[in-house]
């Protein structure tokens, strides 16, 4: 099979995986919206915000570097993800401290919120330890296991955070869900790792760790400007305006953030192939780079002027005439999504 041919397949199973995960996360964060109105919707998003810039401050860079370079040599994939592993599970204590913390601190918030943080970060936490497998899927260029498990995670967490607001249950039992989803994921990952790719251990070599976080920071701090860029507006609203305010911004912006898949999708089939291709010709890299920005372009400008016209129609259909204050958020925020399509390349 050829590079291309490779990218290829790897771009199909990522788009299915990222579809169907974006299309289930949406439908929760819908039935979130129909069920616990803005204020729900709003302590839901700020959770979120909160954990997506705590892990992304912890993640150090180091999946796109180690990705990077086991896609050049395989070799080194047993090496690199056991100390990996070792090295998150050292920070997994403080992470939690962190989130408890945070959680203790915000006197604005009901004792319920709290226990959502709480929650929220302990999930994510898991997600931490699950990325350090993730990432030996797209460095194999195998996608396929990737969408498959990650497909599974959250449809665990759909499934049972929909059970739970049918029930009359609240934000607490849908996040108990989240908690359990990354659970499994986390057994799933690394027994599929273990069996199909390398076999690994709970490694600390100190002087291996202190190379890959030297030269993962210039990922880390790209990844996390750019976390920091996408969530802070939602801890901002939170803070100031309450949770009503951050439910009616969070429900356009999930709108525009489900579309963030077609991005994330073409880089990440993307990236393996540049690796290698690094090694062996500058110019197939530029080539490849070019391609490949032009046709982010294309897809943003139709994609934001259509949402543009149709912002209207598509909040009220999805939330209902509750949530019309976020038309005006949906055409802003589209904008800086096309914007966001070129970033990410």
């Amino acid at each position: 099979m050829t590079e291309v041919e490779t990218v290829a397949k790897n771009a199909a199973f990522l788009s299915i995986g990222e579809i169907v995960t974006r299309a289930l996360s949406f439908v929760l964060v819908v039935a979130i919206a129909r069920y616990l109105g803005d204020i729900g919707l709003g302590a839901f998003a700020f959770a979120f915000a909160f954990t997506d810039l705590l892990l992304n401050f912890a993640d150090l860079g180091i999946p796109m570097y180690v990705t990077r370079e086991i896609a050049k040599n395989k070799a080194t994939t047993s090496s690199y993800i056991s100390n990996v592993f070792g090295l998150r599970l050292t920070m997994i204590p403080l992470i939690l401290i962190t989130g408890l913390v945070a959680a203790s601190a915000i006197n604005a918030t009901t004792a319920q919120t709290r226990l959502i943080l709480i929650l929220a970060t302990a999930g994510m936490a898991l997600n931490f330890l699950t990325d350090s497998f993730r990432m030996v899927f797209i460095a194999h260029q195998r996608a396929a296991y990737y969408s498959a498990l990650i497909i599974f995670e959250r449809l665990i967490f759909a499934v049972g955070g929909l059970a739970m607001l049918m029930m009359g249950y609240g934000l607490v039992h849908v996040l108990s869900m989240f908690v359990l989803s990354h659970f499994v994921s986390f057994l799933t990952t690394s027994y599929v790792v273990r069996k199909r790719f390398a076999m690994f251990t709970v490694r600390f070599d100190k002087a291996v760790i202190v190379e890959i976080v030297r030269k993962s920071s210039m990922f880390w701090i790209s990844n996390f400007l750019r976390m920091m860029y996408q969530r802070i507006d939602t801890l901002m609203l939170s803070a100031m305006k309450g949770f009503a305010a951050a439910g009616l911004y969070g429900a356009a912006y999930r709108i525009t953030e489900a579309l963030t898949f077609i991005p994330i999708v073409v880089v990440t089939a993307v990236f393996p192939a540049l690796s290698k291709l690094h090694t062996q010709s500058e110019e197939s890299v530029k080539v490849v780079y070019e391609k490949t920005f032009y046709y982010m372009l294309i897809a943003a400008v139709p994609m934001a002027v259509g949402l543009t016209i149709i912002a209207d129609s598509v909040v009220l259909f999805f939330y209902g005439q509750g949530f019309a204050a976020s038309v005006i958020v949906l055409k802003l925020l589209v904008w800086a999504e096309a914007l966001i399509f070129v970033h990410y390349l």
